[in-house]
């Protein structure tokens, strides 16, 4: 596998703390065996990652 968990997961996990999710993004951690592991997105501006975050918790499809 290539990409990342699905949405409606990380949804689950992060409901109301788009922080929760700028924070693993900046500095992820390996947390599940049947991915690979992330790299850091920290490249990416504090507003962007913040954007990013609260768009993912939005989604609904």
């Amino acid at each position: 596998k290539m990409i990342g968990p699905p949405t409606q997961i990380i949804q689950a996990l992060y409901m109301d703390d788009p922080q929760g999710i700028v924070d693993y993004i900046t500095n992820p951690v390996k947390k599940r065996d049947d991915y690979p592991e992330m790299p850091p997105q920290n490249y990416l501006s504090e507003e962007v990652r913040m954007a990013a975050a609260e768009f993912m918790l939005q989604v609904s499809k």
